[in-house]
């Protein structure tokens, strides 16, 4: 099936690699115009010429440049059908309840929780005023599992928390808002702190038998942002290929 975005605008953040890149290739396939927000220029840029889309220059815990994010999707396209919450950074103290920094707790809160809310602020009222839209968030298993980071785990807890409260408080709008659920997903990230053995590891833990890629992510945000999900709502979405819920990293 192709054309399912057509005419729809989308704005995704974390959009320069990965998952991010991946969903924005996938909505332009599908008919959407793109708007890209993230901190690394080179990879952001690159996306956007493969995409036909714009590249706006994002740090996502600074409020005034997600609104700048958002306002360049509605001065280009004038609406906003699609947000895809999906930048994420791993901090290096993120360990244990003991050992985790104050900077690691505040920072993963920033990235996860308060971006989302910056974007949210600014997306949800363009939204209502067209009748509605999709917010898609990107959450992770290890919300649910011991993973060895527990400030990106509670955070990204907290993250499902904000998109059932928000699916609920703006349905009447016309807002949907889901989550979906990654377990270990083989991304360039990821590729730079695992070897080839750990990785053929990890697939023998999957039902499946294989790591999952950012196309397994990016076609299920694709079905969230399309009308084919228009009474799907306030759900986060597992994609794991069987299990294992998530790896230690």
């Amino acid at each position: 099936m192709t054309n399912r975005l057509q005419g729809k605008v989308a704005v995704i953040t974390g959009a320069a690699s990965g998952i991010g890149a991946e969903t924005a290739r996938r909505m332009a396939a599908e008919g959407a115009r793109v708007v890209l927000g993230d901190v690394n220029d080179a990879g952001l840029e690159s996306v956007a010429r493969e995409t036909g889309g714009i590249a706006v220059h994002t740090d996502v815990t600074v409020e005034a440049e997600v609104r700048a994010l958002i306002e360049a999707a509605l001065t280009a396209h004038g609406r906003l059908d699609v947000l895809h919450n999906n930048a994420v950074m791993a901090i290096p103290e993120d360990s244990d309840a003991v050992a985790t920094t104050d900077h690691a707790w505040h920072r993963t809160f920033d990235v996860v929780i308060m971006a989302a809310a910056y974007a949210c602020r600014v997306a949800i009222p363009a939204m209502a005023e067209r009748g509605g839209g999709s917010i898609i968030n990107t959450s992770s298993l290890a919300s649910r599992h011991a993973s060895g980071r527990i400030a990106y785990a509670s955070c990204k807890a907290a993250l499902e928390t904000f998109t059932l409260y928000t699916a609920g408080m703006f349905g009447p709008q016309g807002i949907r808002c889901n989550a979906v659920a990654p377990g270990t997903v083989r991304t360039e990230g990821m590729e730079r702190i695992f070897t080839e053995e750990q990785f053929q590891q990890f697939a023998s833990g999957v039902a499946l038998g294989r790591m999952g890629i950012p196309r397994d992510i990016a076609d299920v945000v694709v079905f969230l942002a399309s009308d084919e999900s228009s009474y799907v709502s306030g759900q986060v979405i597992a994609i794991n290929g069987g299990g294992p819920p998530a790896q230690r990293w």
